[in-house]
């Protein structure tokens, strides 16, 4: 399962699938204290590309600077530094618990994340590419098939690791000037 990002910036984002169908969007509201990232679950409409037949909201993750940050998900606050805190070297590595109660272990990498269980790849990020050295693609998470049973956590864990990784690289506000518009419905 292929899921394209575009923009790229996963706290503002609208996520399709291959054909063009909206899947998820995420939207961040900004205040003085905290940032709050909405996680949109869409049913596409089967008959027009790129609309929403209805949406309702999968989680939300509150950005915290200080503490650790909070994923209200399923029902339950999931704090961060519990549900899927940093290992290895650097805390590079982010792990968590799947429904299934395997452990599967995000590694964030200098340009992209690989999400691994068992030592096997089961999702891979894929930075844009504007085609130099091959051919070009929009930024795209590609979904392994021992984890499409739990996609919609593979996505929210995707979004709060990402942004990790993308943390010390963007300016403050990137991810304002790139909002996308919200996907109709």
């Amino acid at each position: 399962m292929k899921l394209i990002f575009n923009p790229p910036h996963v706290r503002n984002t609208v996520i399709t699938n291959e054909q063009g169908h909206v899947l998820y969007s995420t939207s961040t509201s900004f205040s003085f204290n905290t940032r709050v990232t909405v996680v949109k679950k869409h049913v596409p409409n089967e008959f027009i590309i790129g609309r929403a037949e209805s949406s309702e909201i999968l989680a939300k993750i509150e950005w915290h600077t200080f503490s650790s940050s909070v994923i209200k998900y399923d029902g339950m606050d999931l704090v961060t530094s519990q549900f899927i805190p940093p290992t290895g070297i650097l805390g590079r590595r982010r792990v968590f618990q799947g429904p299934d109660g395997r452990l599967y272990k995000w590694k964030i990498g200098p340009s992209a994340c690989v999400l691994m269980l068992d030592g096997a790849e089961v999702a891979r990020h894929h930075p844009v590419n504007i085609g130099f050295r091959k051919a070009g693609h929009e930024a795209y998470l590609e979904v392994f098939s021992p984890v499409e049973h739990m996609v919609d956590l593979v996505v929210l864990t995707f979004i709060y690791v990402e942004k990790l990784r993308r943390g010390s690289q963007e300016s403050p506000g990137t991810d304002r000037m790139h909002a996308p518009i919200e996907p109709a419905n």
